[in-house]
């Protein structure tokens, strides 16, 4: 995900046999595969152990790890008991992503052919039988996926959950909390807690936490752990998500239930997910200023002022490297930076924490955008595909969650008994929130940077390089697919940017040109739209917006098309795990 590189400004960025239990690190039997291919052989190769290498084969297998030698033996010994927390948090997620996942796990274990071993790796991959960058289309069932994943029953819709609200109005908050699952008992609907639902998995994960904390000397690391140990068992996350605001520390985990992408059906239940980094204080450092700027990148959006907000203005930003993921946070997709607590009462205290997964990030730029650029960009546009731009625009893009508007009024047509009461922003835009929260960091932190570059804080030069990078970076989201949040809100983006004249396609060279002006005016107008969208809490809105853009129109298969052998993202292999460091 990384290697070395040097920022536009002079930074320097160094660089188990059974779902039941903890999951053992993945094996590759991509590589069995290939040895028996060198071994002599008459026989023809199989079409359909072809076919699943090339599945497996879209994802690349770097491998991931950090410098801990300048760590104490009382870190590493914590480090090593984190690792193990979070390894117990994959068998949860596999149930939150779908109820059928154990039962399925095991009966492919059950199969030793090359297939079938294949087959298990993709499923664990992609957390299922569908898979999430081909609008998940099924591979190992007949099954459509839930849109509540496993967070509800899977005959539910939406109208049977809205009925039995507007009939127990007392069950509304716990069955629309994200700490839930909602289950049927006999003809009733329950919310269960999920201390109660993943207790199995939760008590031996506080208990690796809670060792953790005993063995290091970080004041604030052992806070945090204990402070999250706590509310694996509670479920109240409050005070442990300001305890990780805190948190300074080498080694740096956000371990716990996140985000919602895994909900399509209402985004209410957040899944459970670990970054295990170790952190790299002086590059952090010189990112601090831009934290400071927020207020003033709020007070810039393209918004009348009474919708401009104001959130904490802690909002630390760190520089990590990546060691362990586990849970959401382990899913065909990896992620390279990420925005949390996405508490509105932490942000509003506190701000958001901003990690950018650097070794991740490298990684992703010189073994997929880089090589994409080189067949979707006009030749003479491919000077200013820029390291430093994507970085940046990662950044931006994780400070822009931190921006625009957090908390609209319902209206009576959402709630009746709700009138005028204020919630979030996720709850009034229901499914569409993640697709549209994330275009508007995508484009915002574009945004951000041009202004940033207005202020000096960037050369003036560096605008071709941003607006190119940023504009070729949306076509390795849109990859993801657009069942995806991410893809969709990137194909949202280029449709509506295209449509602006911010780029053309050359339908003969199979190519597109950005327009520096118009795509930096499309820019403006779409931060804007979008703001104003989530402002109204317009759902209606937000689902006609991705019904006409987040889609694949031509002009983007037709440049996907060329991509075939580019990785479509990474599959780590993690150096550190399961070692007694």
């Amino acid at each position: 995900m990384r290697k070395l590189f040097v920022l536009s400004f002079g930074l320097l960025i160094a660089s188990c046999s059974s779902d039941e239990a903890a999951e053992k690190p993945d094996e590759d039997p991509t590589e069995a595969a290939q040895a028996q291919e060198e071994a002599p052989a008459e026989a023809a190769p199989d079409p359909a152990v072809e076919a699943w290498k090339e599945r497996l084969s879209r994802y690349a297998r770097p491998e991931l790890t950090a410098d801990i030698s300048s760590l104490p033996d009382s870190e590493k010994q914590a480090l090593y008991e984190i690792i193990e927390a979070s390894k117990l948090l994959d068998p949860i997620f596999n149930r939150q992503a779908w109820a059928g996942n154990p039962e399925l796990i095991a009966e492919l274990e059950k199969d030793t052919s090359d297939v079938g071993q294949m087959k298990l790796q993709y499923l664990k991959l992609h957390r299922g039988p569908w898979d999430r960058q081909e609008h998940f289309a099924a591979f190992a069932t007949d099954k459509t996926r839930p849109e509540g994943a496993g967070f509800y029953p899977e005959d539910l819709t939406k109208e049977e959950f809205k009925a039995w609200i507007e009939a127990h109005p007392e069950d509304k908050e716990a069955f629309e909390g994200l700490f839930t699952v909602v289950r049927r008992d006999g003809d009733k609907l329950v919310a269960v807690p999920y201390s109660e639902a993943y207790k199995e998995w939760l008590e031996p994960a506080a208990a690796h936490l809670k060792k953790a904390a005993s063995l290091t000397t970080n004041k604030s690391l052992a806070t945090f752990l204990n402070s999250r140990a706590d509310a694996f068992l509670s479920d109240d996350y409050y005070q442990s998500d300001k305890d990780w605001m805190d948190l300074d520390s080498q080694v740096e985990v956000t371990i716990g239930p996140y985000e919602v992408y895994e909900d399509n059906l209402f985004a209410y239940k957040a899944s459970f997910e670990s970054f295990v980094t170790v952190s790299d204080p002086a590059a952090s450092e010189q990112l601090a200023k831009f934290k400071n700027m927020l207020p003033e990148m709020e007070q810039n959006l393209p918004l009348p002022k009474e919708l401009k907000t104001k959130r904490g203005a802690e909002s630390p930003i760190r520089v990590v490297d990546l060691v362990f993921t586990a849970g959401d946070a382990k899913k065909s997709v990896q992620t390279i930076a990420f925005n949390l607590p996405n508490d509105e009462r932490v942000r509003k205290e506190k701000g958001a924490k901003k990690v950018l997964l650097r070794n991740a990030i490298e990684t992703k730029f010189d073994q997929i955008l880089r090589p994409i650029a080189a067949q979707v960009l006009a030749e003479d546009q491919q000077q200013y595909l820029s390291a430093s731009a994507f970085f940046h625009e990662v950044l931006f893009h994780e400070l822009s969650h931190s921006l625009g508007p957090a908390f609209v009024k319902q209206t009576a047509q959402q709630s009746r008994k709700n009138k005028g009461k204020k919630v979030e922003v996720r709850l009034a835009l229901e499914e569409t929130y993640s697709a549209i929260e994330e275009a508007k960091a995508d484009v915002m932190g574009a945004y951000n940077i041009l202004f940033m570059i207005e202020k000096g804080e960037f050369p003036a030069e560096f605008k071709e390089q941003l607006l190119v990078s940023y504009f070729a970076g949306l076509f390795r989201s849109v990859r993801f697919g657009v069942a995806e949040a991410h893809g969709q809100g990137a194909a949202m983006q280029i449709n509506r940017l295209l449509e602006a004249g911010g780029a053309t396609f050359d339908e003969e060279k199979q190519v597109f040109t950005v327009d520096m002006q118009k795509l930096e005016q499309g820019i403006t107008d779409l931060v804007r739209d979008l703001c104003m969208l989530q402002s109204a809490g317009d759902k209606a809105g937000a689902e006609a917006l991705l019904s006409k853009y987040g889609v694949m129109s031509p002009p983007m298969e037709k440049a996907l098309a060329k991509l075939g052998g580019i990785p479509v993202d990474i599959r780590p292999v993690f150096v550190l795990e399961g070692k007694a460091l």
